[in-house]
């Protein structure tokens, strides 16, 4: 430790093959080189952020996606649509959900990447947000959609409001086990994101049953939808088989891993997602809900 710490000092910029790491570090064998020294420094942490080595995408692409869904949310209340008025406490509520779910996963994502070579310990502490924040945004991202696709019927909205909360919970509660987060349960982790996030199908089948595949498309802004899927499928797919380093170890180890096209795939789905929950309260706002149900209901 000792010697590890006075080459940071030497050189802070220095990097590592994955032969040198500390066990504790080892994620991915195909990514080879690129390492940062363990840092024991939250400053020196900092510091790496200005500097190229294996996790500067992964940092700065939810970095940058953490500004801007800060923005979007400030935009939100700062400068108020046309229909502001008849928004709800429930409008304010899911969409704030979803909105803090993105934050946090956004936040908690690129804090990890930042920090997961400080120490075993602080990279544990991380590791544990980072999957705290997948779970908020995969449930904070169905608030909105079940609020607004069975506005018209409140006892199916509630029902899957209640057990896409309980599929969180347990989510995370497995998930943040420890032996759980360990590189040989990475299989296991990204099949429980993947089926909680698919549970989505379910409400979304049901909602094209009620209103239709064409009322769809703005009552659950279902072309969305099917964006945000196709991205977070693809890109946690992706992640798990580790390509394209898997074929070509060594080549990808700054630019476009696995890991790094990951996050491109989450932030094309966030910002999809966010796009939706804008057309579905435009849709419900601008044509009124309670006309708008009879004509459903009727």
């Amino acid at each position: 430790m000792n010697n590890e710490r006075t080459a940071l000092l030497d050189n802070p910029s220095k990097t590592l093959i994955w032969s040198q790491l500390p066990k504790w570090m080892q994620d991915n064998m195909f990514i080879t080189s690129g390492y940062r020294l363990p840092s024991y420094s939250y400053r020196r942490c900092i510091q790496s952020l200005f500097y190229l080595h294996n996790e500067s995408v992964n940092i700065w692409s939810h970095l940058l996606g953490l500004v801007l869904f800060i923005v979007l949310s400030l935009h939100f209340f700062l400068y108020p649509h046309a229909f502001a008025d008849s928004l709800t406490t429930f409008d304010y509520v899911y969409f704030c959900s979803f909105m803090a779910g993105a934050i946090l996963c956004l936040g908690f994502s690129s804090g990890y990447h930042c920090f997961c070579n400080h120490s075993e310990l602080v990279a544990a502490q991380w590791n544990r947000c980072d999957y705290t924040g997948i779970v908020t945004l995969i449930v904070g991202s169905f608030y909105p959609v079940l609020y607004y696709g069975f506005h018209c019927h409140p006892t199916p909205q509630v029902v899957y409001l209640a057990v896409i909360t309980t599929l969180g919970v347990l989510t995370a509660a497995v998930v943040l086990l420890r032996h759980f987060r360990t590189p040989a349960y990475r299989w296991m982790r990204t099949g429980l994101f993947l089926a909680l996030g698919l549970f989505g199908i379910v409400p979304t089948l049901h909602g094209i049953c009620l209103y239709g595949i064409g009322t769809s498309l703005d009552t659950i802004s279902l072309g969305y939808l099917v964006v945000m899927a196709i991205s977070y499928v693809s890109g946690a797919l992706i992640y798990a088989c580790r390509i394209p380093e898997r074929w070509y170890p060594g080549k990808f180890d700054i630019w476009f891993s696995s890991h790094q096209i990951f996050h491109m795939l989450v932030l094309v789905a966030v910002i999809s997602h966010y796009l939706g929950v804008m057309q579905a309260m435009t849709y419900w706002h601008t044509n009124g809900s309670k006309s708008a149900c009879i004509q459903f209901i009727s």
